[in-house]
């Protein structure tokens, strides 16, 4: 867990923890959204889907301030990302099959996450996913109770396997296996590799 820059050495108090002074500082985060959506439909060949009951896991889960929005790439081989803007006010987004990732990944005055902050690491997310920068997978080990959800993104395609370098980022999460075992279909492994989305020509 990494703090804000305001607590010392010591650390935020407990309290800090439980409490949300100003939520709505990250209110900037929905407006940034729309305007990547933006930029993404411009860029890319994309079909863009608004409304409720996108994405169930996410949506009964959260209270929501607006529509949520996937964005699905013409090329079926490339990751959607799907956008659910709750009241919070933040984000979450699912990338891919699996993925989902929070903006804040908190809030709370421990934290002291910023909107700025959260606006670079969404951008930067965004756009290694749409660079084909994303994998995941599901594994069913023979000799194990469990089964496993993995996932990784990088910032440059040369650096896959330099995981020290601080481009990578990854790890896998305990699933139940009959839960993997629907996902793949009973084989011991499914890998999604994601592809780069394809540019929108000129014109079109």
């Amino acid at each position: 867990m990494s703090y804000g820059t305001k607590w010392g050495p010591d650390g935020p108090p407990p309290e800090a923890y439980s409490r949300v002074t100003d939520a709505e500082r990250f209110r900037p985060l929905h407006a940034a959204m729309r305007e990547i959506i933006y930029r993404l439909q411009n860029d890319f060949d994309v079909a863009l889907t608004e409304g409720y009951g996108l994405d169930e896991e996410l949506e009964r889960r959260l209270t929501l301030d607006a529509p949520s929005v996937r964005l699905t790439p013409s090329d079926s081989g490339a990751a959607p990302i799907t956008v659910v803007f709750t009241n919070f006010p933040g984000l979450h987004l699912r990338f891919g099959h699996w993925l989902i990732e929070p903006f804040p990944d908190c809030g709370c005055d421990a934290c002291d996450e910023s909107a700025e902050g959260e606006i670079e690491n969404l951008t930067d997310m965004v756009d290694d996913v749409t660079a084909g920068r994303f994998r995941e997978w599901v594994r069913i080990p023979m000799l194990s109770s469990a089964a496993w959800k993995g996932r990784e993104k990088w910032a440059d395609q040369t650096r896959l396997h330099e995981r020290n370098t601080g481009t990578w980022s990854g790890g896998e999460s305990r699933i139940d296996r009959r839960e993997a075992r629907a996902i793949t279909g009973g084989r011991r492994r499914m890998d999604f590799r994601w592809k780069p989305w394809a540019r929108r020509q000129a014109g079109a």
